[in-house]
């Protein structure tokens, strides 16, 4: 059975066997909230057309977007993984589907399966790498290759399907202003590289948008296939 999460759909046919019966199929809505911040980790989620975002919150109320997960992957990687709290919020940024598992199942089977073992800390890494490499982009680049990355990135993550931001989401990811957000959407769509409207992204030409990216997307992309973590992306435009 396919289930459009390639972590899912690539696991080795014992790691397979033992944890599929334990998968449900949940359909979920844009804003809702999987796991609180600072809670404990009942359940991990491996999106299929959904995706998901990494909240920090604050005490005054603000949150910011740190991190999107798609169909490479799942919920609550680290924390799980070390059987602890969540630090940060995780919800669902884009409604569509997701596969929902108790922790514990997959937590006591990584314990037994090397191979299932070597998965989780090869996509850990991927998140602590893209990470790092976020954090560097943002305080080098110039927002333009930032809106760039951030897009390509965002595609890869549910390919064919149209990415959905806001400029709110794309500011806080950024650390930049919604009006620098603003102008630098309208310079991607006259160079002809994308089309925007109501929060809907298309991309129009994805070689034209990875030549405007920063160096960012190419070392995280050879980085990620290299760590078979994700399928190879997929060409647009």
């Amino acid at each position: 059975m396919a289930y459009g999460n390639h972590f899912l759909d690539t696991l080795e046919p014992d790691d397979a066997a033992a944890l599929h019966p334990h998968l449900r199929r949940v359909e979920v809505e844009a804003g809702r909230v999987l796991i609180e911040q600072d809670s404990d980790i009942p359940e991990v989620h491996f999106p299929a057309d959904a995706q998901l975002a990494n909240l920090e919150r604050f005490p005054d109320g603000w949150a910011i977007q740190t991190a999107l997960i798609g169909r490479e992957g799942l919920s609550g990687l680290a924390p799980f993984m070390a059987g602890l709290p969540c630090g940060w919020e995780v919800a669902v940024r884009t409604p569509g589907t997701i596969w929902v598992m108790p922790a514990k199942v997959l937590f006591e089977r990584f314990l037994v399966s090397a191979p299932l073992l070597m998965k989780l800390c090869r996509l850990s890494y991927i998140y602590q790498m893209q990470a790092a490499q976020h954090a560097a982009c943002n305080a080098l680049h110039a927002a333009l290759p930032r809106v760039a990355r951030w897009l390509l990135t965002a595609a890869d993550l549910t390919p064919g399907e149209p990415i959905r931001f806001t400029q709110e989401e794309l500011a806080g990811l950024l650390g930049a202003q919604r009006t620098t957000i603003n102008e630098t959407a309208n310079q991607l769509k006259d160079r002809g590289a994308i089309r925007h409207s109501r929060g809907v992204v298309r991309i129009l030409d994805r070689g034209l948008l990875e030549r405007l990216a920063c160096d960012c997307y190419a070392m995280e992309r050879g980085r990620i296939e290299g760590a078979g973590v994700m399928p190879e992306a997929r060409p647009e435009g």
